[in-house]
């Protein structure tokens, strides 16, 4: 029975599914086809917003009228673009895309919109219930994004503590990627054996599952019985001198998060850039090099003055990506040092944004701080992508 019920649950999901995307198949199909006729804005102001108010179930109850209002508007501007904008035009790669557009749209920016009205209104653990009943928010204007700058979404670390880390963080963990990228890129374009297993190898901390991949470096960085303290232990045993440059076992998750953090990180995206890499010094031509082995260009001439330029293209976008990225990577963090609650000496924004909305279950403070990430994460991608035009140009 319990088979039976499941199948009966996901046959009727996809049949609602399957009926949604009909029925925005007709909506989009009845203004791309009826836009000319005398009854198309009569029709179409009168039939959708009434079947988008029975499609939310709100026919009844106080907001009604102002859902209703609210369609009807809507319906008004949609119908006039067709009108008087569309025309008819494009009607099948429309219809084809509306579905996925609409899905998109639901996923993606109905959530981006609801978290900036979040961000000028007061929701917390003393607001909730009176929204819950009333529908209604304190609105305090741009107050959440002054506290953003001046108040500490954590016990111990300021706002701007917080972007001195996060920014270290990106820094540390892009060029190490980009460095240790190129120089496996770099060995592996040559012609060596096992070329291929030596590839497939290095790429697994990438191809893994990220929580995998982290759970088991972090066994590896534990005080008593991880690798890297048996490592340090077997190397003292070897080198006793060692221990008078201050070398010894650490408690690297208690005493240095961030650092045993950044060392996980760097060893899971330097694949990635490796890959990325390669594939670009694979693109570049032999000719190049053949020429100036016939000038006597050195190995370090060619690095600079073939390689590089002509890598770029490729690097650039990787770059914006990891950057990206490694700015919002909170799973690394959560995964090594606990952040339902535990350390903060390992904390940046995303990972103190997290711990603001849902630890410290301050809502609409969160709003706000995911906006300013956002904001910033913008302009970091706009500069870097500023850059790479820049660096078109140049050549």
């Amino acid at each position: 029975m319990e088979i039976l019920k499941s199948i009966y649950e996901v046959v009727w999901f996809i049949l609602l599914i399957a009926a949604g995307v009909a029925a925005l198949e007709g909506y989009f199909y009845y203004h791309f086809k009826c836009y000319e006729r005398p009854w198309f804005f009569p029709v179409a102001l009168s039939v959708f917003p009434a079947a988008a108010l029975v499609a939310s179930g709100i026919v009844l109850g106080d907001y009604s009228a102002q859902m209703w209002m609210y369609f009807f508007l809507a319906e008004a501007v949609v119908a006039a673009a067709f009108r008087y904008v569309v025309k008819g035009r494009h009607t099948v790669p429309y219809l084809l895309l509306a579905p996925a557009f609409v899905g998109l749209a639901l996923l993606l920016v109905y959530p981006f919109v609801f978290e900036i009205y979040l961000s000028f209104h007061d929701l917390k653990l003393t607001t909730i219930m009176a929204w819950k009943t009333t529908g209604h928010l304190p609105f305090v204007g741009i107050q959440q994004y002054i506290k953003v700058f001046t108040t500490s979404p954590l016990s111990e670390v300021t706002f701007w503590q917080l972007l001195g880390r996060t920014l270290l963080w990106t820094f540390g963990n892009v060029f190490f990627h980009v460095a240790g990228g190129f120089a496996l890129a770099l060995m592996l374009n040559n012609s060596i054996r096992f070329k291929g297993v030596y590839r497939t190898l290095l790429v697994i901390p990438w191809a893994m599952p990220q929580v995998v991949a982290v759970l088991a470096m972090r066994g590896e960085f534990h005080s008593q019985n991880g690798f890297v303290n048996i490592i340090i232990s077997k190397a003292l045993a070897v080198f006793p001198f060692l221990a008078h440059l201050g070398v010894a076992p650490v408690q690297w998750l208690s005493d240095y998060p961030l650092l045993t953090c950044t060392l996980i990180n760097i060893w899971l995206g330097i694949p990635f850039m490796m890959v990325v890499i390669l594939g670009g010094l694979q693109s570049i031509s032999s000719s190049y090099y053949d020429a100036a082995d016939i000038d006597g260009a050195s190995y370090l001439q060619k690095l600079r003055f073939i390689t590089l330029p002509l890598i770029k293209p490729v690097l650039m976008p990787a770059v914006t990506l990891g950057t990206v990225w490694t700015f919002n990577n909170i799973n690394v963090i959560y995964l090594v040092t606990g952040q339902a609650g535990g350390t903060e000496q390992a904390d940046i924004l995303v990972s103190a944004l997290y711990k603001a909305a849902f630890t410290y279950n301050r809502y609409s403070y969160s709003a706000a701080f995911a906006i300013v990430v956002f904001a910033m994460l913008f302009f970091i991608s706009v500069f870097y992508l500023k850059s790479f035009d820049a660096a078109k140009d140049e050549r």
